[in-house]
């Protein structure tokens, strides 16, 4: 189980993990998945174990699956049909059922410190082809608050923003009000801001 705030890695260090173990990763989101997607990923997963090949099944904002869904993940855990990777923003000690925490292990990521957070929005501007100023830069970091995915979306706004141009204060001030602006109650961000 991998439990931390939003934009702390735990899609990502769930795709390093399956990657270095050379197995067949399955994502899911138990906002959208129910019982029977996880009885077809078992299926699935059946068929390739026979070939030799292992399934993570990773299972993100896992605390929104009820006792029923986390039932039917038990067996397959436990015989080794899938290996379970659970993100939640909530203390898996509530929101995840004993028998199933009691075959995991809980590791706690936190929010990102700003040094490793600005090293994140290098190599995005980087991969953007983008400078960025030294105000800019800090108010990014600041706005962002530890959370890898807001500062690369504001990264990413403010240099659409800038076109082509180094990217200022003004650009990251503009692309981090932009991004509160799309927040709405019935919007995918809801779940994040709310769980920040």
């Amino acid at each position: 189980m991998l439990w931390g705030p939003p934009g702390s890695g735990k899609t990502t260090l769930a795709g390093l993990l399956a990657a270095e173990t050379k197995a067949r990763l399955v994502a899911m989101s138990a906002v959208t998945a129910g019982v029977a997607d996880l009885r077809k990923v078992v299926a699935e997963a059946r068929v390739h174990r026979r070939a030799g090949l292992r399934t993570v099944l990773f299972i993100d904002e896992i605390h929104r699956f009820n006792k029923a869904q986390q039932d039917a993940i038990l067996p397959h855990v436990e015989d080794g049909t899938v290996t379970l990777i659970g993100a939640t923003t909530e203390n898996p000690s509530f929101e995840v059922i004993a028998p199933l925490l009691s075959r995991s292990r809980v590791f706690r990521l936190e929010a990102l410190e700003r040094e490793d957070l600005e090293k994140i929005v290098e190599r995005g501007a980087v991969e953007l082809d983008a400078s960025i100023s030294a105000d800019g830069m800090d108010a990014l970091l600041e706005g962002a608050r530890g959370d890898a995915r807001v500062a690369l979306n504001g990264l990413e706004t403010a240099a659409a923003l800038a076109a082509g141009d180094q990217i200022t204060l003004d650009h990251v001030e503009r692309a981090l009000q932009e991004g509160h602006l799309l927040y709405d109650r019935a919007g995918d961000q809801h779940y994040d801001i709310v769980s920040a």
